[in-house]
């Protein structure tokens, strides 16, 4: 019978829970999810079946998972991670855990290891010709005698995110704005003091500010075809220091024909299959679209898209559950919003007069979503968290902005 099958999601964020919701509503069914610890994100909801592994390691994880798979070898079960630490443990294991009856919709671990790595990323788009920041990739061993051609203020960033998961050092950011080449070599002198050998970007900054970005999902079928994309144009990014990149608020946007053409040649050079994140960047001094990087998974506002209309769980369903050929290609497109913040976040810190009226228009037009806010899924102690969470961000706001 067709739809008989379980996700499978290993996280517990914001990202996993919009997973969960987008299956819900699509299907009907729960999410059984795998974490090290239980967050209000998905706590105390009754469209989700969590278990938590505390002190979780690739092992233990891998361990749940074949277990997990013996007591449900009837019925078919889509694994998705929703972190790149998480989706690296599922690719190392790929081969053991489809033997026990997962279905893997991840590209194999040579094309995960050549894509992620932001220099490799680059190198690819250089071939393409597709557009990027101008960046010079430094080493351990060079570092000390790197000298910036640009302007400051530059953006540094590590190459390797599942190499930076376990640094430790003092003032440690997911992505440093440096403002003076005293503060690059002070990051730099801290970056390779700690454990991280890897190699490290540091990039011409491309001017504007979040809304100026772009946020590009696709699916890949396993012909390397990409059937179906949807683009959101971020308005604010997360500020604290290891949030930054996460965006709180989005309006879906027409494709692009830039962007997505860019899109499809990158993604059918490297022969990927699967769920592609990419974070692009329109840079005015030249007015053109920067590729930033991509997630090789559905990114953490995810919610962007089902909240539109377009609910992209289906996909993944149709072609590894059921079977079918995909080959129409769907760009979606609805304008909505997705926001986690207050009005007064908006207006306070989006500088662009035009966004913020649209952004409360279709607020006043009640056409945007809170991916956390499911009326089906909602309870007194779920309330009491989304209602914190969401005036939490005015204080985050202040002390990080």
């Amino acid at each position: 019978m067709k739809n008989e099958f379980i996700p499978v999601l290993i996280g517990a964020d914001i990202g996993t829970y919009s997973i969960a919701r987008s299956f819900y509503l699509e299907y009907g069914i729960k999410s059984k999810i795998f974490s090290q610890e239980i967050l209000g994100s998905t706590n105390n909801s009754k469209i989700i079946d969590q278990v938590t592994i505390p002190n979780l390691t690739s092992e233990k994880l891998v361990t749940k998972l074949k277990e997990y798979a013996e007591e449900t070898s009837q019925t078919k079960k889509i694994l998705l991670a929703c972190s790149e630490w998480y989706v690296d443990i599922i690719v190392l294991h790929k081969k053991e855990l489809e033997s026990v009856g997962y279905i893997i919709p991840y590209v194999d671990k040579d094309i995960l290891d050549r894509i992620v790595r932001k220099d490799n990323f680059y190198e690819i788009c250089e071939k393409l010709k597709i557009n990027y920041p101008e960046t010079i990739v430094v080493t351990k061993d060079n570092y000390q005698d790197v000298k910036i051609p640009w302007e400051y203020p530059i953006i540094a960033k590590n190459s390797d995110k599942n190499t930076w998961h376990y640094a430790e050092f003092p003032g440690k950011k997911k992505i440093f704005k440096i403002n003076s080449e005293e503060e690059l070599r002070d990051v730099l002198n801290r970056v390779y003091s700690s454990s991280y050998s890897d190699t490290f970007c540091l990039q011409k900054m491309v001017p504007g500010e979040d809304y100026n970005m772009r946020v590009l999902t696709c699916y890949v079928n396993k012909n390397h075809d990409v059937v179906f994309s949807c683009l959101g144009q971020p308005l604010l990014e997360e500020k604290t220091p290891g949030a930054i990149g996460n965006y709180v608020s989005i309006i879906t946007r027409p494709m692009e024909k830039e962007i997505i053409e860019d899109a499809k040649k990158f993604l059918k050079e490297v022969k990927y299959v699967g769920y592609a994140n990419f974070d692009i960047k329109y840079d005015s001094t030249d007015n053109k679209y920067k590729f930033f990087e991509i997630n090789v998974r559905l990114g953490r506002s995810n919610y962007y898209m089902t909240a539109s209309g377009a609910n992209y769980t289906k996909y993944v369903v149709d072609e590894y559950v059921n079977n079918m050929q995909l080959k129409k290609e769907v760009v979606a497109y609805n304008p909505w919003l997705y926001t986690i913040v207050p009005n007064y976040i908006i207006k306070k810190y989006v500088g662009n007069k035009e966004l913020v009226k649209e952004y409360l228009t279709l607020k006043k037009n009640k056409k945007y979503t809170h991916p956390l806010y499911f009326k089906k899924d909602m309870n007194l102690k779920r309330w009491f968290y989304i209602k914190l969470a969401y005036f939490n961000q005015i204080r985050k706001f202040r002390k990080y902005f």
